[in-house]
This record gives C-alpha cells, sequence and structure tokens, in this order.
C-alpha cells in the first residue's frame, strides 16, 4: 500500500514514476518523450494514453454532473442558466485534468506493471547503476 501511495502522489505532482524527480511535461500540454533524468519511456506503446483519456472523461462528467445536477432539479432555476452553468464545464474541465489524468494514468500502470530494464534505455542512470557501474559527473 505504501508503494501505490507513493507512485499515486508522483503521478499527481506530475513526476516520474520511476524516480519520482523527472518532470512528466515541458509545456502545458506537451508531455516528455522520456524522463529527463532516468530516461524512462512515458509512452510505453500505441494508444497508451487511451485510459487516462477514460479517467479525464468520467472525472470531467462526474464534476459536471454534481454541480448541474442539483440545479437542474430545482423548478425554481431556468433551463438556461443550468445550461450558462453546465457548458463550460463540460468543456473547461477536461482541459484542466489532462495532465493529472496522465500522471494518475501512468502511476496506476506503472503500479501494476513495473518497470523493467527493457523500459529503459542503456545510457539510463537507474539501469547503470543497477549493472554495478559508476557514473561519475
Amino acid at each position: 500500500m505504501k508503494r501505490f501511495l507513493k507512485l499515486l502522489m508522483r503521478g499527481l505532482l506530475l513526476r516520474c514514476p520511476v524516480c519520482g524527480q523527472g518532470k512528466l511535461f515541458s509545456g502545458i500540454y506537451k508531455m516528455n518523450e522520456r524522463c529527463p533524468v532516468c530516461q524512462f519511456k512515458f509512452e510505453r506503446e500505441e494508444g497508451y494514453y487511451t485510459s487516462s483519456m477514460a479517467i479525464n472523461l468520467v472525472v470531467s462528467e462526474l464534476i459536471a454532473a454534481a454541480v448541474v445536477l442539483p440545479l437542474a432539479v430545482t423548478p425554481s432555476i431556468p433551463v438556461l442558466p443550468v445550461m450558462l452553468i453546465g457548458g463550460p464545464f463540460a468543456l473547461i474541465l477536461p482541459l484542466l485534468l489532462f495532465r493529472p489524468s496522465r500522471g494518475l494514468w501512468l502511476a496506476m500502470d506503472h503500479y501494476l506493471n513495473p518497470t523493467s530494464g527493457n523500459d529503459l534505455p542503456d545510457e539510463s542512470p537507474l539501469l547503470q547503476r543497477s549493472r554495478g557501474v559508476r557514473s561519475d559527473h
């Protein structure tokens, strides 16, 4: 459980699940291909982030529904204000949750499918350290 919480925190902080130091993103929506610290490849296969899109969609829609549904069932509130409040939620929340959903998915996947030596390139400091190679900088 401790490992899961550690990975979850790394995901929420948008850090590499392997080393916990490298940043996942180099821009607002531009994700690094590899960890700048340990060289872990973030996208393990084609379509890897489909699940992060599902996380983003579900969480966004749950939040939007939690805000809009109570307003919609109140007969004294007209439909137009409810739509004007709910519309932006459906558009803005997926943009705001893009980065955290990617970090969470990467952390959850790393928990279920831990990194092997095949996921790290030969020049990775972590892989070299595990092989007993010292890097004196």
